[in-house]
């Protein structure tokens, strides 16, 4: 496929169907900021969103260095910030977190991974993505969406990091949560949308 006229000229992008899925839930809105980019598939496939600018961010910036050449060919612009430049462009109307993960969603394309976890492992990464939504948070504009996700299927890393995180934050609460089971379409995959409350205004 990567040596087909499609994807060398542009026209499509490789990507799991779930993770599609996973990018289409995210609403259209102004300044989107990928936190947790990798690769850069999510913001490639963001993009192109007529009201959205799409910034992407990895605490690894060698993981993005093939993004540039990536966007030149699918014709579109994202912003690629260091850590320094986070804030600067900020607040984001929309921080999305996939966050590193088990990978136990997409275990049957990479079976090492089942192996190589264990308890501490697994622990470590929890850990992780706490501190990544702590801090994906404060990057938000009041009123913003902070999209989480992961391909994973294990609910120590989906559901009660969601609910820890809710815990430690009085005020936010959860707008959207779904689920995507491993079949013939795609990986597993999970995906959350937490919103901070806004103060009633005064009547008058």
């Amino acid at each position: 496929l990567r040596q087909s006229q499609a994807y060398l000229s542009g026209v499509v992008e490789l990507q799991d169907a779930s993770s599609q899925a996973v990018v289409d839930m995210v609403p259209d809105a102004g300044k989107i900021l990928d936190y947790c980019a990798g690769g850069g598939g999510k913001a490639l496939a963001l993009a192109p969103r007529a009201d959205s600018v799409v910034f992407a961010y990895d605490i690894d910036s060698k993981r993005m260095s093939d993004l540039p050449a990536r966007a030149a060919r699918a014709g579109v612009t994202i912003r690629q910030l260091s850590s320094k430049e986070l804030e600067k462009h900020g607040p984001y109307d929309i921080v999305l977190c996939d966050a590193p993960c088990s990978g136990s969603g997409a275990w049957r394309r990479a079976p090492e991974g089942k192996w190589s976890l264990t308890e501490e492992k697994l622990s470590a990464l929890v850990n992780e993505q706490g501190k990544i939504l702590d801090h994906a948070k404060s990057l938000l504009r009041p009123g913003g969406i902070l999209v989480y996700a992961t391909c994973s299927l294990l609910t120590c890393e989906n559901e009660d990091l969601v609910a820890s995180f809710l815990a430690r934050h009085p005020g936010w609460r959860l707008s959207v949560q779904k689920r995507f089971t491993v079949s013939e379409f795609g990986d597993g995959f999970y995906t959350a949308h937490l919103t901070q409350e806004q103060p009633a205004g005064n009547s008058t």
